[in-house]
């Protein structure tokens, strides 16, 4: 009895963890932010102190994203990656926490499962290409963003992006989100759509495409990159299915500058 009650408890936590880490991005006053954080920074404190292994993963990588984003690191990437160091520093000198690193696994990449992470990554591109094919407008506000550098430079800046974003958020979502879910809701369809909702609200202020559009497609892509997380046991074939998408990205605002 007392080993549910203390699962239940920390399914608690790790839910509370991600409704916050999903509505925190819609914020819209400093108010409501800084009291989203004080919520996460308890949660977390209250993990540690319990040893809960599944929320105090999910909490000290929360807690480090949202304190560096306080403080205006970025892009996202660099926070991201930042907030990883912290992360890992924390998981390496709590021995009781190191077995949350093992979401970190590569997993089964067989010619099958390699196979659709391919598929999934090119047609989500080709997804991506007929969307701002109807939408010039948009895309045209993205080529604005590019740097005025030689077309080389952007292509081999363009390939580290996406191998990078493709690492860094498959880490988060698929990585230490999904793995703390699945430790305390179980392989079900719950912790699917927990994990990807999260990631889709990523996409509302600056993903691509943004906005409810972005919500909506991030999120049928969340899910179906939470489900090769989940069929091959690691993270090989969600990153390499990640990758091919943002390579489709780069790839159409590289044709619309060199046009």
């Amino acid at each position: 009895m007392e080993k549910r009650t203390r699962k239940r408890n920390e399914a608690v936590v790790v839910v509370s963890l991600v409704v916050l880490a999903t509505v925190l991005p819609f914020a819209t006053s400093v108010g409501i932010l800084a009291g989203g954080g004080m919520v996460t920074i308890l949660l977390t404190a209250i993990a540690l102190r319990r040893r809960m292994v599944a929320a105090s993963s999910t909490g000290v990588l929360f807690v480090a994203v949202l304190l560096l984003g306080l403080i205006g690191l970025g892009p996202q990437q660099v926070l991201f990656g930042v907030a990883f160091v912290a992360y890992w520093v924390v998981i390496s000198r709590l021995a009781w926490l190191r077995e949350a690193a093992s979401w970190s696994s590569a997993g089964s990449y067989g010619l099958p499962h390699a196979a659709a992470g391919v598929a999934l990554g090119l047609v989500s591109g080709l997804a991506l290409w007929v969307w701002y094919e109807g939408r010039q407008g948009e895309l045209a506000e993205l080529v604005a963003t590019v740097p005025d550098w030689p077309l080389a430079a952007l292509v081999a800046a363009g390939v580290i992006f996406a191998v990078v974003n493709a690492v860094l958020e498959e880490a988060v979502y698929r990585g230490v989100l999904q793995d703390s879910l699945e430790r305390v809701l179980g392989s079900g369809f719950a912790t699917l759509t927990l994990q990807a909702v999260a990631f889709a609200t990523l996409h509302f202020l600056t993903g691509i495409p943004s906005g409810p559009a972005g919500i909506a497609l991030a999120f049928v892509y969340g899910l179906l990159l939470g489900v090769l997380r989940r069929r091959t046991g690691g993270m090989a074939v969600p990153v390499i299915a990640h990758t091919i998408t943002d390579l489709a990205i780069v790839g159409i605002v590289l044709a619309r500058v060199a046009a």
